[in-house]
């Protein structure tokens, strides 16, 4: 390959003749590869370097129409060349002006002066070549410094250089916004001083001297890093920051790297703040740990109400049979109300692991809270009193009787933690018709007639910024251990779920009131409460029974024939299938336990629509609402009837599913 010589340009800016053909003939006859222009003024040069910008220029100092030094170049410039100055007179302080101007050097003419030019010319081209390479390589570097340092000031977790007496040197943004602070606070700041833990606040001499602080895994990490460069990296760590009187436990994953900067030995610290995370932990397995109970709780009240059934039947049952021992009368009032109240506390169990099936209803609120103020006031302490205070003329409601069982536990277990002591809680009932203008100001809210119900203490109260999460899941002011966060978002919940309204009126030190509206509905009777009453519908028609437990098999079969029915029974579904093909043309109504062995409840029922299309069906079960929608694929609306059930409850739902035109 033929290599192509390249050509230095060189421009002479000279106004002498002799000295610039002097100038020439130098360079000329050097061994360098050289394309020379010429020219004698300012305004020459300036036109010569608009057309084609030389590699290299030779200036004498004082021309015609100016001085050289008002056009000197550095290499910062764009488009700068290195400018060699020549004068006749020369003297060390106009060698020292032309430098600070931007010359590249300063040559006094003279013949020998000339004869060295040519490498008078190499050298400089070797010097500015260096010096933009320098340039360069610092721009470089600042630009490489100005990218890290963004780096570190936008990193999304804590970054500071900490020394030798664990005192922050450097520290960036997020550090900043963490601990609510000007940098100017935190540098020269120890760490934890920096962080506001709660051991450095606790002591006048600060980070390092508070009680715990020979524990601190802080210390630890850095003082291994300082000592023996170990490299921590992901480490979690805990303190207690106290911030202006606010106080809380703060989790970090703490990384840790020994730097030698400026001879001086520091650890860079990273901290990524976790506690969000963790707590989303904490919630998480609470609210595992929530449904693990109200599994437990499913499982118990299925064999608690196929027991309770039972016992209330054969009671029931007996009663019937005694007239004239009122004794023995008694005797068995008592079991039926032990077995009711049983009953209410299995519901109530299920209503807390809202594993309850949702059956609204209308409702006697006075009549329900009444009922409720003795299991309430085991709730609570002897030195705290419960109030009732009721509205005679309060109208009814449209709800399940356990989720008001729910409201009510749930607040007034609130209110209970919020005595210190002594004190009382109130609850109120009363009619109110909500207009526009309150309901502009209670979000949620819509105008018409409602049940307000009130919980009022005497207890510790709270603050605006408390009572705008009180109603957020997993939200709780009590300690660790003694609060799910759960009670009050539960109870937010189920009002609206009803479409009612719910707020908190409080002030610190003045207890608080839970004001809850529930629409109200128009006056019609209210179901009563049940009665050990004897006068339930009767029937003649034939019923197929089908329950695996026996017990309840045996109860549920005695019941219907006190009711006047003719009852088919069999505790195996595939017998079930046998006899209603013996007996079709006999039986009305297929009454069927929901989980069974081999065939459950609605695989039996399909099977016997298979021979009869418009037999009708009621369902009944003692386990809990999810259970028996997933492993009974019961569709919502169908009929269903829970244990336990007394004669009245289990006579009047056959009733109605016999008299009813549906099938289901």
């Amino acid at each position: 390959m033929v290599m192509v010589a390249q050509y230095i340009k060189i421009l002479i800016v000279e106004d002498e003749a002799a000295h610039a053909e002097s100038m020439q003939r130098e360079l000329a006859s050097s061994n360098m590869s050289v394309t020379i222009t010429h020219v004698s003024s300012l305004s020459e040069y300036r036109a010569s370097i608009a057309e084609s910008v030389p590699d290299l220029a030779i200036m004498d100092l004082n021309l015609p129409d100016g001085k050289a030094v008002e056009v000197l170049t550095s290499p910062a410039e764009a488009g700068a060349f290195p400018i060699l100055l020549m004068t006749s007179h020369g003297n060390e302080q106009v060698a020292v002006e032309a430098i600070k101007s931007g010359a590249l050097d300063y040559v006094v003419k003279s013949p020998e002066a000339f004869a060295l030019l040519p490498h008078i010319v190499t050298r400089a081209l070797r010097e500015w070549r260096l010096l933009i390479d320098r340039q360069q390589a610092v721009a470089l570097v600042s630009e490489q410094e100005e990218e890290l340092d963004a780096i570190y000031e936008n990193a999304p977790l804590i970054m500071m250089l900490v020394d030798q007496q664990h005192r922050v040197c450097k520290v960036n943004c997020s550090g900043e916004t963490f601990t609510n602070d000007r940098r100017a606070q935190i540098l020269g700041a120890t760490i934890g001083d920096s962080l506001h833990c709660l051991q450095s606040a606790l002591t006048d001499l600060g980070c390092g001297f508070g009680e715990k602080c020979p524990h601190c895994t802080f210390r630890t990490l850095l003082h291994e890093t300082l000592e023996h460069g170990v490299t921590f990296t992901s480490v979690e760590v805990s303190l207690m920051f106290d911030h202006k009187g606010f106080e809380r436990e703060v989790f970090f994953l703490c990384s840790t790297k020994k730097l030698i900067i400026r001879k001086e030995p520091l650890v860079l610290v990273s901290l990524l703040d976790i506690t969000e995370r963790r707590t989303l932990e904490e919630q998480l397995r609470q609210a595992q740990k929530m449904d693990a109970i109200g599994r437990l709780a499913g499982g118990v009240a299925h064999d608690f109400n196929n027991m309770l059934n039972v016992v209330i039947g054969y009671t029931e049952l007996a009663l019937k049979r005694v007239d004239q021992d009122e004794k023995t009368r008694e005797y068995l009032h008592g079991v039926l109300d032990a077995g009711r109240r049983s009953a209410d506390l299995t519901r109530q169990l299920l209503a807390f692991s809202r594993k309850q099936v949702v059956q609204p209803r209308i409702l006697d609120i006075n009549r329900i809270i009444n009922d409720e103020m003795m299991l309430l006031n085991k709730l609570i302490s002897e030195d705290i009193g419960l109030i009732f205070i009721s509205d005679p003329d309060a109208g009814p409601i449209l709800m399940d009787p356990s989720q008001i069982d729910q409201i009510l536990v749930n607040l007034v277990v609130n209110a209970r933690d919020a005595i210190e002591g002594s004190g009382n809680i109130t609850i109120t009932t009363a009619n109110v018709d909500l207009d526009e203008f309150y309901c502009q100001s209670h979000r949620g809210a819509m105008p018409g007639p409602y049940i307000r119900i009130t919980v009022q203490d005497s207890g510790c109260g709270m603050d605006a910024a408390t009572i705008v999460q009180i109603f957020e899941p997993f939200f709780t002011t009590k300690e660790l251990g003694k609060g799910t966060g759960l009670g009050l978002a539960t109870v937010y919940g189920i009002v609206k779920q009803n479409e009612g309204e719910i707020h908190a009126e409080s002030l610190p030190g003045n207890g608080t009131t839970f004001v809850i509206h529930i629409p109200r509905q128009p006056l019609k009777t209210v179901n009563p409460s049940l009665e050990t009453s004897f006068s339930v519908p009767k029937g003649s028609e034939t019923i197929l029974l089908v329950e695996d437990d026996e017990s309840n098999l045996r109860i549920a079969q005695l019941l219907l024939e006190e009711s006047g029915y003719t009852v088919i029974s069999s505790k195996y579904p595939p017998e079930a299938c046998k006899l209603y093909e013996q007996h079709a043309d006999e039986i009305s109504l297929l009454l069927s336990d929901v989980i069974m062995p081999e065939l459950n409840g609605r695989e039996l029922y399909d099977r016997i629509r298979g021979i009869n299309q418009d037999i009708k069906v009621l369902f009944m079960s003692g386990y809990t609402d999810d259970v028996i929608t997933t492993r009974g694929v019961l569709p919502e609306g169908t009929n269903f009837i829970h244990k336990p059930f007394t004669i009245l409850q289990l006579a009047e739902k056959v009733r109605m599913v016999l008299d009813a035109e549906s099938c289901i």
